[in-house]
């Protein structure tokens, strides 16, 4: 019976990301402030464990970096992507390692997806553990993608036997794990092969036909298990051994019923679940409940995710577009974001509700931060899901090149990652702490709090309050610099990512405000009695190095301050409209004695 992925092309994911600089200097500074209520909008999960697995695969970070790539706190503060998810209540990081991810050619371009191999793996693992995070490992033991449609061995595999692909898997599982620990990795989970639908490394069903792991699966997973055991007895460790399957609610049961006919000696089931592809949370628990109670293992999901938009954000497809919605649970918007990966959590905490305590141990969020980058650092730094020499490692296999690429590829994951294409983190990463009742803290610490000109990158002209008028309901508009109180801003935050912006020329006793409390593009901006209101709160949004967008609550952050009509003149009028990042909506912070 064929057992195959029907979203396979959720592993032909691309990386990206807008290079985005850093602050800039003479910031004032204050303390970073906690969020009082949740952050994302979801509600605290009932009964879940302090060590409920919170957690997120960032595999990709070390090439985003390596392109010069910045991540930001909710506010737009700029700070270490482990201090982000720490502070979003990330608790655990899961890292895939492609054994030789590299073409075998001079220059030895990487093959994309973050180029995720062991070196990258030991850098990123050290930095979590160092940042208060366990460490989930996801061997793929090929080169490059592995799912139910492909799973190539790596090429200096290619010509083993199955017996000589049993050593191996042992030998590198053992050495990989050995390398991690003394460098000092806290590694708490290990997964042996990745979504193993009947196939891995080169063995079964794809390759035979036989696809209840009895021609060779099984014996490699039990391989990768026993080089797990023999780490944790020489090194004193308790880590845990996952088998990673998708498809749960068409063959999970059955593929568990093979692990145990094959007396695979594992300690977690691990699914791939993603809502709107594989079903409801009322199923997942279901599924994985029954998982538990029949085989006695600890359940989890390995992989979930969920769009924020269904637009393209860059130049290549994405993987997940209004075509594949086949279920729609949840609204595609950050706040529908946030509530599948709650809903998500929740179905696996039930696991411990409706069998035993401890046996649902959590979920991992794919790929976060996999946003749009520079085409440039696609082929160089391995940001895209696949660069133009990943055919070459496909041809090993096939006559031509199906699954993987020729030419350097974006990403098809930036309207599932929980940042914005800036960099910026977007509400729905706090889900972690929000669903967990926890505080999360929104801002590295040096907020933009402090009093502005500030400059238009279009026309040069500075913002500026029509005459200088304290009165309510005076215009904002577009000057010559004059250095008066009216081109005066006063940045005071909210603690939670938005600004009030109080006006020099009502004495910082009136703020901005979008009339009317309207999202509507083309709504005019005075300045008003301060009141509160989303209509008065603003995103403040570095996009690069000193260059700001000022984005408007009011709008979900949709749109932001333009300068309507692409005027020149003097009073020439700032309105609200849909942000698309050009300079007309962009703007220089200068700061003001």
């Amino acid at each position: 019976m064929v057992k195959k992925f029907v979203q396979s092309m959720k592993a032909m994911v691309l990386v990206g990301a807008v290079v985005a600089g850093s602050l800039t200097g003479g910031l004032a500074g204050k303390k970073a402030e906690a969020a009082s209520s949740s952050v994302s909008g979801v509600s605290a999960i009932s009964n879940l464990s302090s060590d409920f697995i919170r957690g997120v695969d960032i595999s990709s970070l070390a090439s985003f970096e390596d392109a010069g790539t910045s991540f930001y706190y909710l506010d737009g503060t700029k700070g270490d992507m482990f201090d982000i998810l720490s502070g979003a209540g990330v608790n655990y990081v899961r890292l895939k390692i492609w054994n030789n991810p590299y073409d075998s050619s001079s220059p030895y371009k990487g093959y994309g997806g973050g180029n995720s191999d062991l070196s990258k793996a030991k850098t990123l693992g050290k930095r979590a553990t160092d940042a208060g995070m366990k460490v989930f490992i996801d061997f793929h033991y090929s080169d490059f993608w592995c799912d139910p449609e492909k799973q190539f061995a790596p090429k200096e595999w290619s010509s083993y036997t199955l017996a000589q692909k049993k050593q191996a898997v042992y030998g590198y599982t053992k050495w990989a794990l050995g390398e991690l620990l003394d460098y000092g990795v806290d590694v708490g989970i290990v997964q042996i092969g990745n979504e193993t639908n009947g196939s891995m490394c080169g063995v079964g069903g794809l390759y035979d036909g036989v696809w209840d792991l009895s021609s060779g699966v099984a014996d490699l997973m039990q391989e990768g298990c026993y080089a797990v055991d023999d780490i944790n007895a020489s090194y004193g460790k308790s880590i845990l051994k996952a088998l990673h399957f998708t498809d749960l609610n068409e063959n999970g049961q059955w593929y568990a019923s093979c692990l145990n006919a094959q007396g695979v000696d594992y300690d977690i089931y691990s699914t791939s679940y993603y809502p709107m592809w594989h079903g409801t949370a009322a199923d997942l628990t279901t599924n994985l409940t029954t998982i538990a109670k029949t085989y006695n293992k600890k359940v989890m999901v390995a992989e979930t995710a969920y769009p924020y938009t269904l637009d393209n954000l860059d130049d290549t497809s994405n993987t997940v577009s209004e075509y594949c919605m086949n279920y729609t649970n949840y609204s595609v918007s950050v706040a529908g974001q946030a509530e599948a990966v709650k809903s998500i959590c929740e179905a696996v905490n039930n696991v411990n509700t409706n069998y035993k305590s401890g046996y649902g141990l959590g979920a991992f969020y794919w790929e976060p931060s996999w946003i749009p980058t520079s085409s440039s650092a696609r082929g160089t730094y391995g940001t895209g899901w696949a660069s133009s020499t990943s055919g070459n490692f496909e041809l090993l296999y096939n006559s031509s090149v199906n699954f993987f690429s020729t030419t350097d590829k974006g990403s098809s994951w930036e309207n599932m990652a929980l940042f914005d294409t800036n960099g910026v983190a977007m509400k729905s990463l706090y889900v972690f702490n929000d669903m967990a009742g926890k505080t999360s803290t929104t801002s590295s610490g040096s907020t933009l709090d402090g009093t502005y000109y500030i400059r238009s990158k279009f026309s040069g002209k500075y913002l500026n309050i029509a005459g200088g008028s304290s009165a309510n309901n005076a215009n904002l508009e577009q000057y010559s610099y004059s250095g008066g109180v009216s081109q005066k801003f006063k940045l005071v935050s909210d603690g939670n990512g938005y600004y009030s912006i109080y006006t020099g020329a009502s004495g910082y006793s009136k703020v901005l405000d979008v009339a009317k409390k309207s999202a509507a593009d083309g709504t005019n901006v005075a300045q008003y009695t301060a009141n509160g209101g989303n209509n008065q709160k603003f995103e403040v949004v570095q996009v690069a190095s000193g260059i700001y967008a000022i984005k408007t609550k009011i709008s979900s952050g949709k749109s932001g301050l333009d300068v309507y009509g692409w005027s020149t003149a003097n009073g020439g009028n700032i309105a609200q409209y849909s942000y698309w990042g050009g300079d007309c909506q962009l703007w220089y912070l200068v700061k003001a004695e």
